[in-house]
């Protein structure tokens, strides 16, 4: 299995756990951050799946942007679901997660600037 099929696994995996959490999200008692954190799964799900769709980044220009959206989204998501399910606060890690997920789009908006070397 290539490292690509995996990517876009995990992907859909976040794209399928964001929609369920949308739907958990809308109903009483848990309304609003469990929409949110599936919210920050499907964006960057479907983003992960557009990075993998182009031919115009290769190489560690594509596998950089894509690990940092699936680290973060999955950190920040994580923490949202416990929180909200549990109620237990795991102090920092949506920031944190977030805050990858935020260098993840910063290293997409960097990567196709960067000539690759033939």
């Amino acid at each position: 299995m290539t490292g690509q099929r995996i990517i876009l696994a995990i992907a859909a995996l976040w794209g399928l756990a964001g929609v369920i959490m949308l739907a958990a999200g809308s109903h009483p008692p848990q309304t609003g951050s469990l929409a949110i954190g599936g919210q920050f799964l499907l964006f960057h799900a479907a983003a992960v799946i557009g990075i993998l769709s182009t031919a115009l980044v290769s190489g560690w220009r594509r596998a950089l942007p894509m690990a940092l959206m699936l680290t973060g989204s999955g950190v920040f998501a994580f923490e949202i679901v416990i929180h909200a399910t549990t109620g237990v606060v795991l102090p920092g890690l949506a920031p944190i997660g977030g805050g990858i997920a935020i260098l993840g789009w910063l290293a997409l908006v960097i990567a196709p600037l960067i000539e690759p070397k033939n």
